[in-house]
């Protein structure tokens, strides 16, 4: 498909982008599973070890979306090492009356002296936080004429006191109302206290002696929210979370803790209520992903349901018409199964791995045939070309012997009595110290390419079997009937294994493709680079045959992430990831830049998958003569 875009409340979100983000993030948190979601506000949720920044940011010039994004990374990294947990949940359970007025001003205050703090802490950053600045004061601006019009002043007063620390200017002010003025004076000679903040604590007693001036004058809460404070993580520190638990850098110990401590969506949707202007909004405002029309299965899983004791991955096979073995021998004799070696965690920690190796009848056999026969010049040709170049590789020729062949020039034998007239070459080529694992996308958005790309799957197999080079070919697919947030299981049909792939063996199998439900591709790209590095030849390809973005169960904009790093992951381990997008009309360039942010440039882009193999053959002839 052509046009599969994530979609936050109808926002593209740009691929390379949250990569960007996540490995600024990876660094500054020094840790490398901190992931990054777009929300409402900019925090930091270290129970599920994600950096929320605000697509308030986004519809902005270049620049000014860049500062913003980068500085909310800054804040919920660097800020949120120099926080107090304790002095956020203290905060939760004061009692004023106005509570939505106290949290705001205290999370205002607090986000000054943050980035105050970066700022001195690295000095790089002050460009990005006087843009930010920039904005803020626009905003500020533009929310103070708002309320000026409102009979309602509680807004207004907050926007008087954030106008203030915005310029750092605590002389001159605008009256909101009589009888807020006296309070106002008292409050402006508090405020110089923010050039001198230390701690957390220092922001909660700053705010405290500005509640305790106001909050009598009050007669209304707040309409709008302009500072989030993240309620239900604060509340839940010291039981569910510590400081230890962030400093320890152990983040796959505490994500499967926590996960079965509580339910994950508990955090993710943390409530945060806002109006703009005085219009009252019941919703969440937190990003819900979608996909764009065309995603990447035809199956809804929005239904979840909990996952049962009786619940049996043969029957789920069994129900795709395929042939099962849930458990299967691998080449030491070792049983794989569900009780998998793939060490996945993260947002994979909860995939449940089922090897298949799928039954093929007659009629496959014969449509195996006559997909040989559709592609047999393509064979012919690059096995000749291969064959040829592996045998014009360089002769070794030993001269000034005393046996072998005469050589015909004999001058060298009338000039130095000590010559031998005789010589032996040792022609020989070398073989091709290489291997390949071709990774295909099963999933339910492949139904009008599969015919195409089992062709090129054909071409694939057959030239490297005449090569008498091993190879694997995997695929993969997630069932989006059964998947729920705690079980998401995952097919991988093994169409041909290591060991049979040069023999005349099982080649049917290849016909048994079919279009499944969803795709999981981090998932099988680390099954895929888990089989290579097993592998005695010194190069390793691996070929990932797609459609488009991943697709599966709570996946969605983390998929791209989790995808890109397990590319990234196989490339420092010395295989060498391709993906060959297949796509039945044009390819727009958004959709190539999203592909190149997951695969970089080794990505081969296939408009009308009817040529694939005529594409495909010049990729693999490319990577063949490279192992020569």
């Amino acid at each position: 498909m052509s046009d599969r875009f994530i979609l936050f409340n109808d926002e593209q979100i740009d691929a390379q982008q949250i990569m960007m983000l996540t490995d600024l993030a990876k660094l500054l948190l020094e840790d490398p599973n901190v992931k990054v979601s777009f929300q409402k506000f900019q925090h930091y949720d270290p129970i599920n070890n994600i950096c929320n920044v605000s697509f308030n940011w986004l519809h902005r010039p270049e620049h000014i979306i860049e500062a913003g994004l980068k500085s909310d990374i800054m804040l919920d990294t660097i800020g949120f090492k120099q926080l107090s947990p304790n002095i956020y949940k203290e905060v939760l359970n004061e009692s004023f009356e106005h509570m939505h007025f106290f949290k705001q001003v205290f999370m205002m205050i607090e986000e000054y002296r943050l980035s105050n703090h970066i700022i001195q802490a690295r000095p790089v950053t002050k460009k990005l936080f006087k843009h930010r600045l920039q904005v803020k004061i626009k905003q500020n601006n533009s929310q103070i004429q708002v309320y000026k019009t409102k009979t309602t002043y509680t807004d207004l007063l907050f926007l008087t006191i954030e106008h203030a620390i915005l310029h750092e200017n605590f002389i001159t002010y605008q009256s909101v109302h009589d009888k807020f003025d006296d309070a106002l004076i008292q409050v402006f000679n508090r405020l110089p206290q923010i050039f001198n903040l230390n701690s957390s604590e220092d922001s909660y007693n700053l705010s405290v002696s500005i509640m305790i001036l106001l909050d009598h004058l009050l007669i209304e809460d707040m309409l709008n929210q302009y500072y989030h404070l993240p309620e239900r993580i604060y509340e839940s520190f010291d039981v569910e979370w510590t400081l230890d638990d962030i400093k320890r850098h152990d983040k796959t110990n505490s994500s499967q803790s926590s996960k079965t401590e509580h339910d994950e969506n508990d955090i993710i949707t943390e409530n945060a209520e806002t109006k703009t202007a005085d219009t009252q909004s019941d919703s969440d405002h937190y990003l819900e992903m979608e996909l764009h029309e065309g995603e990447n299965s035809d199956v809804l899983t929005d239904n979840e349901r909990e996952g049962d004791a009786s619940d049996d991955m043969t029957n789920m096979m069994e129900k795709k018409g395929k042939g099962s073995k849930n458990t299967i021998d691998d080449e030491e004799g070792g049983s794989q199964g569900n009780n998998n070696p793939y060490k996945l965690k993260g947002i994979n920690q909860n995939v449940k791995l089922t090897f298949n190796k799928p039954d093929y009848s007659l009629s496959d056999e014969e449509d195996y045939k006559q997909a040989v026969e559709s592609v047999q010049f393509e064979i012919k040709d690059l096995t000749s070309i291969i064959q040829k170049s592996m045998n014009h590789q360089y002769s070794d020729i030993r001269e000034n012997l005393t046996k072998g062949r005469l050589q015909k020039n004999l001058l060298n034998w009338f000039i130095d009595d000590q010559y031998k007239l005789f010589f032996k070459k040792d022609a020989f080529s070398r073989k091709l110290d290489a291997t390949f694992t071709l990774l295909i996308d099963a999933s339910a958005s492949m139904h009008d390419k599969m015919d195409e790309t089992k062709k090129g799957v054909v071409l694939f197999h057959e030239t490297l079997k005449n090569l008498d080079i091993k190879h694997e070919i995997l695929s993969f697919s997630e069932d989006a009937f059964d998947a729920d947030k705690w079980n998401q299981p995952n097919t991988i049909d093994e169409l041909i294994v290591y060991n049979e792939s040069t023999l005349n063996r099982h080649d049917a199998r290849i016909m048994t493709l079919e279009p499944q439900d969803d795709n999981r591709d981090g998932v099988a790209l680390r099954i895929a680079t888990n089989h290579l590095l097993k592998r005695p030849e010194t190069q390793k390809f691996l070929i990932v045959f797609s459609d488009g973005e991943p697709s599966a169960f709570d996946y969605a904009e983390d998929g791209i992430i989790d995808t890109h790093e397990a590319v990234i992951e196989a490339d420092k381990q010395g295989i060498n990831v391709f993906n060959v997008f297949l796509n039945q009309g044009s390819i727009d360039e958004r959709t190539r830049n999203t592909v190149h942010n997951i695969y970089g440039k080794q990505s081969l882009f296939v408009e009308g998958v009817e040529n694939l193999p005529n594409q495909l053959s010049p990729l693999l002839k490319t990577l063949l003569l490279q192992s020569i």
